[in-house]
């Protein structure tokens, strides 16, 4: 089944940072219900979401088909409002990062959780605006500063599949991708853990944090 949807994905056009993401995202969805709150929606991933939940999405831009919420500002939504929040792969994009986590946290419900995916080692993203690439610790602090009870960082990617993947746009056709993204994430498994724990280098971090 991991090996159909690698294929299936990379033969499509997503690159290896997508996909990894896409894996992660769909192990930590898994038996979620109620509502969710998708702060930077894109429909690419929605098949992921278990039917259970409903997910409602909204975007800082203006030129997408969905609600829009600018998350540069107060959230328009109650107190303790949904059971889940999802961040993903926009972090870098928000101008005062521990006002929104603030106000992520006074929206969920309690024992609410908050999934935030942030890109690391990756190209710029000027989608306006392009702010940081925070570490592990830098995550961990921002949560904590903004009031999480607990929090799990997730890495996914390490130093082959970072080469790769800021080399996607040289591969241009999809048989070479499938081939060599797969030699990547192979190569990933081989780095010692010693290495992988005392100097991370990873393509990002997928956040898990309860209210």
């Amino acid at each position: 089944m991991a090996i159909i949807s690698f294929t299936t994905q990379i033969l499509a056009g997503k690159t290896l940072g997508r996909y990894l993401f896409n894996k992660e995202l769909a192990r930590q969805v898994r038996g979620f219900t109620g509502t969710a709150l998708d702060l930077a929606g894109n429909r690419s991933y929605l098949e992921y979401m278990p039917a259970t939940l409903t997910v409602r999405q909204t975007n800082i831009s203006t030129e997408l088909d969905m609600e829009r919420v600018n998350f540069n500002e107060q959230l328009p939504f109650p107190d303790s409002s949904f059971d889940y929040i999802f961040l993903f792969n926009a972090l870098y994009i928000v101008r005062e990062p521990e006002r929104l986590m603030r106000d992520i946290r006074r929206l969920l419900r309690p024992n609410g959780r908050a999934l935030v995916a942030s890109p690391f080692l990756q190209n710029e993203m000027r989608e306006p605006h392009d702010y940081c690439r925070l570490t592990s610790e830098g995550l961990t602090n921002l949560f904590i500063s903004a009031g999480f009870s607990s929090q799990k960082l997730i890495s996914y990617g390490e130093r082959f599949s970072v080469a790769v993947n800021l080399l996607h746009s040289f591969w241009y056709f999809s048989f070479v991708r499938l081939v060599i993204y797969a030699l990547a994430c192979a190569l990933d498994k081989v780095i010692p853990p010693r290495v992988k724990a005392r100097y991370p280098a990873p393509l990002g971090y997928f956040c898990v944090l309860q209210k």
